[in-house]
């Protein structure tokens, strides 16, 4: 966080994290909000050290925060100006992908999570567990980074495979703590309680459950957060129901957008439209809008593929693009989800047959990648290197592929849009050969945080 854009950056994310809009922010602080705007913009220098100070108590930064955040705003590397008596987190691969995007509609579950998983006592482990496309993955890896400060021995993150086997996911737990090999560890962690993030444990259950068995008993600072739409089946985890975001009931009558954004399943379709349509929306959208979100089921990434669509469509044309069964005669009683399956299906078939083959082989990569990684899985020369960024441009604006971090930008295909492209993949007869480019990049190569070069 060395520069004026990173500075700008962790500004931002405190303030976000915070729950303040720029203008409250500044009435805390006492400062004025154009002082706000141009650092979070990066276009003012760097704070001085009084105006640093006013945002750190407006932000209520303490400890490891406070220290990054004043080292920030100096320009240097946050653990430059650590006291001591701060201890900080080793700079893992994991927490350098930083997360990009707001979690619409999730700050109670932020804050209940980042409160309930201590770094000592307690459980050993908590798994966040939901259906395909809730946000397990988003959240859990938001709540890791907050955990970051009270996990001196280090943050570290593993993504599992349907093929994984256990040895497989301790040399990449060791590689994402920076130890040689699994059985180092417990000295390695010497520093203090560290924190385990495992990304999608109902893959390969078994194996997940011989690998956590062994780190737990033998590294006893280790702490677990682990995602999957089934729990791990360990004695020492707590389970954690991530459920969908709240939309408005059927039946309800209103006449204004205002009305509806209370609803976090709102909040989100209406924050990704903002991203494609600069236009406000018609009165005969409002209630049309209402019904999409209870289509979708309130389901994050059905959401998100939505509103993508409103480059081109109003609400009542998206909404029609989902057809459910006929409503039924009684109000009170749920209406019929359309399927997440249905809602990436729909979204593939508006990519050109040249996007629809590059997203088959991108499936192959089972979390993070960078763009010379899908550059050489799709076997590109130099004069299609330009097209790769657009073809990544492409399936991030449709909300297929998310993207993190800062100086180092990394994609990932949420796991039900992965699921889903490694199926059309099998049905065009490519599967294998798709495997095969995959191999060829070389071992490891986007099988998790801890590996991904």
């Amino acid at each position: 966080m060395a520069s004026d854009q990173g500075f700008a950056v962790l500004l931002r994310n405190y303030r976000r994290r915070a729950g303040l809009t720029q203008e409250e922010l500044a009435v805390r602080a006492a400062i004025g909000v154009r002082t706000v705007r141009d650092l979070e913009r990066g276009r003012a220098s760097r704070p001085q050290r009084t105006t640093a100070e006013l945002l750190v108590g407006a932000l209520d930064l303490t400890g490891f925060d406070r220290a990054a955040f004043l080292a920030a705003a100096r320009g240097r590397p946050a653990h430059d100006s650590f006291p001591p008596e701060i201890p900080h987190p080793p700079d893992t691969p994991f927490l350098r992908a930083t997360p990009t995007d707001d979690l619409i509609g999730r700050d109670a579950d932020i804050a209940r999570l980042v409160a309930g998983v201590p770094a000592t006592g307690g459980p050993r482990g908590t798994t966040l567990v939901g259906v395909a496309g809730v946000g397990k993955t988003s959240l859990a890896t938001v709540v890791a980074h907050r955990l970051a400060d009270v996990h001196p021995g280090g943050v570290a993150g593993v993504a599992v495979g349907d093929d994984s086997t256990a040895d497989e996911l301790l040399d990449s737990v060791a590689a994402g703590f920076g130890a040689a090999r699994s059985r180092d560890m417990s000295g390695h962690l010497a520093g203090g309680p560290a924190l385990l993030f495992v990304d999608g444990v109902d893959r390969a259950p078994d194996a997940v459950r011989e690998a956590l068995a062994g780190l737990l008993d033998r590294v006893p600072g280790l702490r677990f957060l682990a995602t999957g739409r089934q729990p791990s089946g360990l004695a020492e985890e707590r389970v954690w129901p991530v459920v969908p975001l709240a939309t408005p009931p059927a039946g309800l009558s209103v006449r204004t957008v205002a009305e509806l954004v209370p609803y976090s399943a709102i909040g989100l379709f209406l924050e990704r439209l903002g991203r494609v349509r600069r236009t406000r929306l018609a009165a005969h959208e409002i209630d049309p809008l209402a019904a999409l979100v209870r289509r979708l089921g309130g389901l994050p990434l059905a959401i998100e593929l939505a509103a993508a669509r409103g480059r081109v469509r109003t609400i009542p044309e998206i909404l029609a693009g989902y057809p459910g069964p006929p409503p039924h005669p009684d109000p009170a009683r749920p209406q019929a989800v359309v399927p997440l399956h249905t809602v990436v299906a729909e979204t593939y078939r508006v990519l050109a047959p040249a996007e629809q083959r590059a997203l088959r082989l991108l499936a192959m990569f089972r979390h993070r990648w960078s763009r010379e990684l899908a550059e050489a899985l799709l076997d590109t020369v130099d004069d299609d290197r330009a097209d790769v960024v657009h073809l990544l441009d492409r399936l991030v604006a449709l909300g297929l592929l998310s993207v993190s971090g800062e100086d180092a930008v990394r994609f990932r295909l949420p796991a039900a849009v992965r699921d889903f492209a490694t199926e059309r993949a099998s049905a065009e007869g490519e599967l294998e050969d798709a495997r095969k480019r995959h191999a060829r990049l070389g071992p490891d190569t986007g099988s998790g945080y801890g590996v991904v070069p």
